[in-house]
């Protein structure tokens, strides 16, 4: 029973981030469309004019920083509590290859851990 619950909230919370996502995306054409030269333009190339980047590129950025200063240490969050590294010694190049788990509720794909892991 617990299990059904959790898989509908973590739906519920995916969902409403999405509402947000769109929300924000929507301010940001918005903004655009004010600079009068650029009315004209598509919204993909507005962003690239004014050097601005989409919402879903600034959370992955953002998301890949706060990964970088985890394993570095520079953070208050620690490693060990998001990630795994893989103990094998077949990591083309690097030492720091992370393990992908496998997700049996949809509520864990959206986690920050498997996010990052994704990309």
């Amino acid at each position: 029973m617990q299990v059904a619950t959790l898989g509908v909230l973590g739906e519920r919370c995916h969902q409403n981030i999405i509402k947000d996502s769109k929300l924000l995306e929507r301010v940001q054409h918005r903004f655009t469309r004010m600079v009068p030269r650029l009315r004209k333009l598509s919204c993909e190339q507005r962003l690239e004019y004014l050097g601005l980047w989409t919402l879903e590129e600034r959370r992955n950025r953002a998301d890949l920083l706060e990964v970088f200063k985890m394993f570095k240490g520079l953070s208050a969050t620690p490693f060990t509590d998001f990630f795994v590294l893989q103990t094998t010694t077949r990591t083309k190049g690097h030492s720091a290859k992370l393990v992908k788990n496998r997700c049996r509720l949809d509520l864990r794909q959206h986690f920050f851990s498997e996010r990052v892991i994704d990309r």
